[in-house]
């Protein structure tokens, strides 16, 4: 069998990855998206929160340990609770602390993800 004249397109059969930068992009627009949705106090609290994890953004910080420590967590949803001033009953307040507190876990898992794949790539660019 004569091989010459055939051509395959190997980008059609391996499709190139998408780039770092593009992906990064695409998710941030439609997380941007969703906190939209948000209720207003929780987009005020939403707010308050990640002004308050800019602070965790460096080398070392204990948002970026292996584990992170369940004190940590509910250190860093007392103190943006402090910040808030909200009255209601007990429960509300408890109920409003546990929110906190998920709310610092998922934004913790963003920053941890983006964090890892910003350090992935570019450990692979300078090898």
């Amino acid at each position: 069998m004569n091989m010459q004249g055939l051509h395959y397109d190997l980008n059609a059969l391996f499709p190139k990855e998408m780039d770092f930068l593009e992906e990064e992009e695409i998710c941030l627009k439609d997380y941007e998206y969703l906190k939209r949705l948000y209720p207003r106090e929780v987009r005020l609290m939403t707010s308050i929160l990640e002004e308050y994890m800019d602070r965790y953004e460096y080398e070392g910080s204990p948002m970026y340990v292996e584990y992170p420590d369940a004190v940590t967590i509910y250190r860093i949803a007392s103190e943006i609770y402090q910040k808030l001033s909200f009255r209601g009953s007990e429960k509300e307040m408890a109920q409003l602390k546990n929110m906190l507190q998920v709310m610092v876990c998922q934004e913790m898992y963003i920053r941890r993800r983006r964090h890892d794949k910003f350090c992935r790539k570019f450990y692979n660019l300078v090898r």
